[in-house]
């Protein structure tokens, strides 16, 4: 079940052959962004929360409108991130969770995102 709060700890892609974690490229531009939250709700809703990061507000805001209008489902293993007004369109997600990390793999090379349970 991911309903909850998570925090990104890698978000591995890969470029022309090369594998690299965008995730700690950002953070060696905005170390604030470690305090990002992303909360899976109950009621279908996916919001990234910057109110706890320090970030400056306007990245917070624009971070944050990015995600005000996504929602999420699961069939079987894989977790789709949509838009309310097309949720089944979207990115689609391999995810497996095991104690506190949970890790999707994007079905069309997305790369690989690994979150850990706040």
């Amino acid at each position: 079940n991911p309903i909850g709060k998570w925090k990104v700890i890698s978000e591995i892609n890969e470029w022309q052959g090369e594998k690299f974690d965008s995730h700690k490229a950002l953070l060696t531009q905005r170390p604030c962004a470690a305090k990002i939250q992303y909360v899976i709700s109950e009621d279908g809703t996916y919001r990234l929360d910057a109110s706890l990061s320090n970030c400056d507000e306007k990245f917070k805001n624009i971070q944050e409108k990015l995600y005000s209008e996504s929602v999420w489902s699961v069939s079987d293993n894989i977790i789709t991130i949509g838009h309310k007004k097309a949720p089944s369109v979207g990115q689609k997600y391999k995810f497996t969770i095991s104690g506190d990390k949970m890790i999707w793999i994007g079905t069309d090379g997305q790369g690989t995102i690994t979150y850990h349970k706040q």
